[in-house]
């Protein structure tokens, strides 16, 4: 059984002397992640003014929001194409970092290895999650959690099937998901320290507090991706100790059988 205290202080150790490059690392992610954002918020802006100016002709609002429309579907478009392989790479980044490994190039590895195989499987996991969220919030939650070790069973293996890498997911959060909940809780302190630094620094500077709230947030990332990643590589060993899967259909493993996907 794992503990909440052994997770985070093998984080902490994990990230000893490589912190500055799993910051950069989750950074780069975030920024990548959020250039339609980035780009479109004037975009998105405008058209909420123009919505609640009533001498605006209605005319206008129609075409506004026709714009509107194909500005979210390329954001939609730019998640799953683009959003999905960084999720996977910064995974990988993390579980490599753990054996020693900081290569900044890992972030992008989900572009390099099985692409669309992996994009497919994020997207039907991320669909089952949201699906099970309009039901009602906790079954969503629960689902979230279920599968919440997707990514990283992808980022050993991007060409595992999606059902396959759902199956594994479930087999290692069985019995585990309250206290991957909790985990994920124990990070709230964080957030809220930068929320009230941010909120100081927005009382004497609104664009400053905002650019500090989001540094303070990056600089909680490494620390939250560490976390996960060593409760990855437990609940994993635990799999493979069981039988629940096998390391060649990992990539964990030279000389792969016949039958079983590798990479890396």
């Amino acid at each position: 059984m794992w503990s909440r205290e052994i997770i985070k202080s093998n984080a902490k150790t994990a990230l000893r002397g490589k912190y500055l490059s799993a910051f950069f690392a989750c950074a780069a992610v975030a920024i990548i992640a959020g250039l339609v954002t980035f780009l479109t918020y004037k975009s998105r802006v405008n058209y909420l003014q123009i919505q609640f100016n009533p001498l605006i002709y209605y005319k206008e609002i129609i075409e506004q929001s026709g714009v509107q429309s194909l500005i979210s579907l390329i954001s939609v478009l730019y998640g799953i194409f683009i959003g999905y392989p960084l999720t996977i790479g910064l995974a990988r980044f993390f579980v490599r970092n753990r054996f020693g490994s900081t290569d900044f190039r890992n972030i992008f590895s989900g572009f390099k290895y099985g692409w669309i195989d992996s994009v497919g499987a994020m997207f039907v996991t991320r669909l089952f999650i949201i699906l099970w969220a309009l039901l009602l919030i906790i079954p969503g939650i629960i689902k979230a959690l279920e599968y919440s070790m997707v990514s990283y069973i992808l980022s050993d293996n991007p060409h595992l099937p999606g059902s396959r890498a759902r199956q594994i997911s479930r087999a290692m959060t069985d019995g585990q998901k309250g206290s991957i909940f909790v985990l994920s809780l124990s990070f709230i302190g964080w957030f809220l320290l930068a929320a009230v630094v941010g909120g100081i620094v927005i009382a004497v500077n609104k664009i400053a507090g905002i650019v500090v709230s989001y540094l303070c947030y990056l600089a909680i990332e490494p620390y939250i991706n560490a976390s996960f990643a060593e409760l990855y590589i437990f609940l994993r060993d635990r799999a493979i100790r069981s039988n629940m899967v096998s390391p060649y259909e990992l990539g964990l493993a030279e000389n792969v059988p016949e039958g079983f996907n590798s990479t890396l």
